[in-house]
């Protein structure tokens, strides 16, 4: 009988290869894992729908989908929400408002879509270049929002609850000043992510308290288990809090020194499947 009964996973950076693909050998060590009694739960920062386009490519479907930073739980059909937490019309406000002072604009997910504007067109440009990829690739499930006239008709006739949002700047160094003014509200839940030694920057924003750690805690007791059966793997800071909560947390080899430091270990990077060794290691006992 494995020790852990949780095994909660990244996606990106962690599970997905740097081409967010899937290697058959993460597929197979989750299988197995979930073959000796382990609840495989898929912890991210995408939305649902995304969730699932990749527990569907796994060997057999997730156990559970903690998404958006830990806002909304459910079953890998996405039926079984146990858990929902949606930012506020007033706080989708704030957010469209300090975008336009500094000359960006919000990405946005509901729980079956991603809205997204001139900078995270960049950005997703940007990101695809750098991870060898076609640089036009489009996002399923997203729409994009071009002007603000748009974004604000958005706001006010979206038909579903917004669970998360991240802010993008080309420039790191007001993405530093974003962080500082949406911090001073007292409303959110911030994890700046460091990406390329620093030449890029974003910050992924919940509601307060929202984050995979605390989302992890809602489905441990949901289970009738505790922190202390879950075995986390992670590498960006989105990943921290549960990292920081868990009973045996792993940094990959790819994620940036403040994340290993604060793990109970490092594994390999995400290209040398640092997943199946971990699973490996402390599920399979191989």
């Amino acid at each position: 009988m494995a020790k852990y009964k949780i095994l909660a996973l990244d996606l990106d950076g962690t599970l997905l290869n740097s081409q967010s693909m899937l290697p058959e050998e993460n597929k197979t060590a989750v299988r197995r894992a979930q073959q000796a009694g382990v609840q495989i739960v898929l912890c991210t920062g995408r939305n649902p729908i995304e969730a699932k386009m990749f527990s569907d490519k796994l060997l057999a479907p997730a156990d559970w989908l903690i998404t958006s930073n830990g806002a909304y739980i459910c079953r890998p059909d996405l039926s079984d929400n146990i858990f929902a937490q949606y930012l506020s019309s007033d706080d989708c406000r704030i957010l469209l408002d300090i975008c336009k002072e500094y000359g960006t604009d919000p990405c946005l997910y509901n729980d079956v879509h991603l809205f997204y504007g001139n900078a995270f067109k960049r950005f997703f440009r940007e990101m695809n270049i750098r991870r060898n990829m076609n640089p036009d690739t489009k996002r399923p499930h997203s729409s994009f929002i071009a002007t603000d006239e748009e974004w604000e008709n958005l706001l006010a006739t979206a038909d579903r609850p917004f669970i998360k949002s991240i802010l993008y700047h080309e420039k790191p160094n007001l993405v530093d000043e974003i962080i500082k003014n949406l911090d001073s509200t007292g409303r959110f839940e911030l994890a700046p992510s460091v990406l390329f030694g620093g030449l890029m920057k974003n910050v992924e924003v919940n509601c307060k308290g929202v984050n995979k750690g605390n989302g992890l805690k809602k489905l441990a007791e949901y289970l009738d288990l505790s922190m202390d059966d879950v075995m986390a793997i992670g590498d960006s800071d989105n990943d921290v809090a549960m990292l920081e909560m868990s009973g045996l947390s792993i940094a990959m080899g790819n994620a940036e020194n403040h994340i290993k430091q604060i793990a109970d270990e490092c594994t390999l990077t995400n290209v040398e499947f640092g997943v199946a060794h971990s699973i490996s290691k402390h599920i399979l006992n191989d």
